[in-house]
């Protein structure tokens, strides 16, 4: 079958239905002559008169209106289902697969899920948490969530949090035991849980400064996991001294279970950024993931997304 006949099937529709050239071309944006050659060439290929003409109306023929009882509600059926695909497009659909560490899933994405579900329902999130460091394009991922500083070079970058407030603590029970360390150099002789990284197997130095002086401690460990929750439990035992974000025993120590130290020693880490690859083109879903999370974030300066120029992680 000839597809320009559809087009031209089109027109007829248009001209019979209007009962006149004139009208006719001016629903369609063209003009008369052009019109009428359409239909003429229409008829040749179907061997069959479709319109009657005279010089006051135009009026299909019985094979016209034939026709014109099928083309009808085809073309009716048609415009509605092409009007059901635009809503479509309009409408964000799709999946996206996030990775990240826990924490950085409760202080960033767990407060802006709700609003972000509710706003965008045909969105499905798929969201890995864990402590190491995936490679998003060979897993699958659309992006990640990870502490600024270890992300690697060739990743765009969305700052979400300016920084990570960090804090070493021991629960009060321990130091029945222990004194107060007041220096680095105090922790000698204390008992310490420290974080071993799982992507390179590296224990986590403690980083301090205090005016000109910075150092990053390089703790002897008495306890060690590759779990932030894990080392919280451990701290609230009384099996030492732990570094924790924030976030992690505000409630801790609000209620006087654990215990700062070395609190004008202790720096914030990084804070947390949205990483995804420079070269892959981001999906519908996922870029209004992105944009959800510029709004919701409680980020006080200006959000931009930068190619990420640091060095690669050391993890």
């Amino acid at each position: 079958m000839d597809r320009m006949i559809l087009r031209d099937l089109a027109v007829f529709e248009v001209v019979a239905r209007c009962r006149s050239f004139t009208q006719a071309a001016s629903e369609l944006g063209i003009n008369q002559s052009t019109l009428s050659y359409t239909i003429s060439q229409l008829e040749k290929k179907i061997g069959v008169a479709l319109l009657a003409r005279t010089t006051r109306s135009v009026a299909p023929t019985d094979a016209g209106r034939r026709l014109l009882e099928i083309l009808g509600p085809a073309m009716f059926d048609l415009e509605e289902e092409l009007k059901v695909l635009q809503e479509e497009k309009a409408t964000v659909r799709g999946v996206v697969r996030l990775t990240t560490i826990p924490v950085a899933f409760e202080c960033v994405i767990r407060p802006a899920l709700p609003s972000f579900c509710q706003r965008y329902p045909h969105v499905v999130i798929e969201i890995s948490t864990n402590e190491g460091l995936d490679d998003v394009v060979a897993q699958g991922f659309d992006g990640g969530i990870r502490f600024g500083n270890l992300i690697d070079k060739d990743m765009v970058a969305l700052p979400l949090t300016a920084t990570t407030p960090v804090v070493i603590a021991g629960a009060a029970s321990y130091f029945e035991k222990y004194p107060i360390p007041i220096t680095p150099e105090d922790l000698i002789g204390h008992r310490t849980i420290s974080y071993r990284y799982v992507s390179s197997s590296r224990l986590l130095r403690w980083p301090f400064a205090k005016g000109h002086r910075k150092l990053d401690y390089k703790v002897v460990p008495s306890v060690i996991f590759d779990d932030g929750d894990a080392i919280r439990m451990a701290v609230i035992d009384g099996l030492g001294l732990g570094f924790l974000l924030r976030s992690q025993v505000a409630a801790d120590l609000e209620t006087g279970s654990l215990v700062q130290v070395l609190e004008d020693w202790v720096t914030d880490l990084p804070g947390f950024s949205l990483f995804y690859p420079s070269r892959r083109r981001t999906s519908p879903a996922f870029r209004a993931f992105i944009d959800h999370l510029k709004e919701t974030s409680k980020v006080k300066n200006s959000l931009g997304e930068t190619d990420n120029k640091a060095k690669p992680h050391a993890r």
